[in-house]
């Protein structure tokens, strides 16, 4: 039998789970694992030769951590707040035919809904309200992923291991929201 040390001690006193404690236990209920594992088992190493592989289930687990700690590894349409305002009369928007076609719904300040003509009372302040909402919606996941997952600064790793862990990242992201509004895992 092992001897407790100091930090085994002061770790079991604790009466309060910390906030990456109850993250991890909520993850490890809601992903579903088997699901996964059986999606990656075809192209996972089968082991015949060399080293034997780890397992799928811990080394998926592991990768998850790394992307959540920030641990090391071995027909448009754009909404965007009053900074982008007059966009569409750029001249690399309006040299390019993909990027002139984009409908870009920009966010006018504040004084200016104020001065412009009112046609119907409340009208403009309902339609500038509604793109803050749609623009809020789609940069709430970036700031979980900023904040709860550390990722504010891009660490060169190659093309395809940056996308691919941004887009892990954003599963994850999605899955964290999920569980905080109180939904059910995914059947």
């Amino acid at each position: 039998m092992k001897q407790a040390g100091f930090s085994d001690v002061e770790y079991g006193l604790r009466k309060r789970a910390t906030k990456r404690e109850e993250f991890l236990k909520a993850m490890g209920e809601f992903i579903p694992w088997e699901e996964w594992v059986a999606y990656i088992e075809p192209y996972y190493p089968s082991g015949r030769r060399g080293r034997p592989p780890i397992g799928i289930e811990k080394m998926l687990r592991m990768y998850l951590l790394q992307c959540w700690f920030n641990l090391s590894d071995e027909g448009a349409v754009v909404y965007g707040d009053a900074g982008y305002l007059g966009i569409e009369k750029r001249e690399e928007i309006v040299s390019d035919a993909r990027l002139s076609s984009i409908e870009y719904r920009i966010n006018r300040r504040a004084g200016s809904v104020r001065k412009a003509p009112n046609h119907l009372p409340g009208y403009e302040k309902r339609i500038e309200r509604r793109k803050s909402s749609i623009r809020s919606k789609v940069e709430h996941p970036f700031l979980i992923i900023k904040r709860f997952f550390g990722y504010s600064k891009t660490v060169y790793r190659g093309l395809a291991k940056n996308t691919h862990r941004l887009h892990m990242l954003f599963t994850s992201a999605n899955l964290l929201m999920r569980i905080r509004a109180g939904r059910p895992p995914p059947a």
